[in-house]
């Protein structure tokens, strides 16, 4: 369906070694966007000098959904790939619970997406690989993070604002199968 993040190609590497901007971009768009253009990412950074780094990824993130019909596949996928790119800078920010909602709020979405996609029910939904690694990177880094499952799953759904093909409980559940599988509740 989609693929974050995108590995650079050595010529992609070398173009953006040798572009005239700060190396703060350039290591943002490597970190983070290389599911974007290089050249826009340049041209918002520039527009938007008095902003902080991590405010330029969140906007320009947001921005490149509206090139997309909202709702239709590739924005549903442009919405996934956001909320691993907000976890991931949320994470080395050390903004702990917003990476900690971007997984969760990932996790709702993508068990949506495979449930259509694949015309199966809810619970034959295995649990999504790219979930999995933003959990275990994020207790790897916060092993005693506190958290509130049930009500942080129900945030989560609730979000969408959307009536999905299954329930918050079943969410919950599911969710909290896999935390405990992996050690993560308490």
């Amino acid at each position: 369906m989609f693929s974050y993040p995108r590995v650079l190609r050595q010529k992609d590497l070398k173009k953006i070694s040798k572009y005239p901007c700060d190396d703060e971009i350039k290591d943002a768009y490597t970190k983070y966007l290389t599911n974007y253009s290089f050249d826009e990412f340049v041209s918002f950074c520039n527009d938007n000098s008095e902003k902080s780094m991590e405010d330029k990824i969140f906007k320009f993130t947001d921005l490149q959904l509206e090139k997309f019909e909202p709702n239709s596949l590739i924005w549903v996928s442009h919405v996934m790939i956001n909320f691993m790119i907000y976890f991931n800078v949320n994470l080395d920010y050390g903004q702990y619970y917003d990476a900690y909602a971007s997984a969760i709020q990932l996790t709702v979405l993508t068990c949506a997406m495979k449930m259509s996609i694949e015309k199966i029910s809810f619970a034959d939904v295995p649990f999504p690989e790219n979930s999995k690694i933003c959990f275990e990177e994020f207790f790897k880094e916060c092993p005693d993070y506190r958290f509130n499952l049930k009500k942080d799953c129900e945030l989560a759904y609730k979000s969408y604002n959307t009536n999905f093909d299954f329930t918050i409980e079943e969410f919950y559940i599911k969710m909290e199968d896999h935390f405990q599988k992996n050690g993560y509740l308490a």
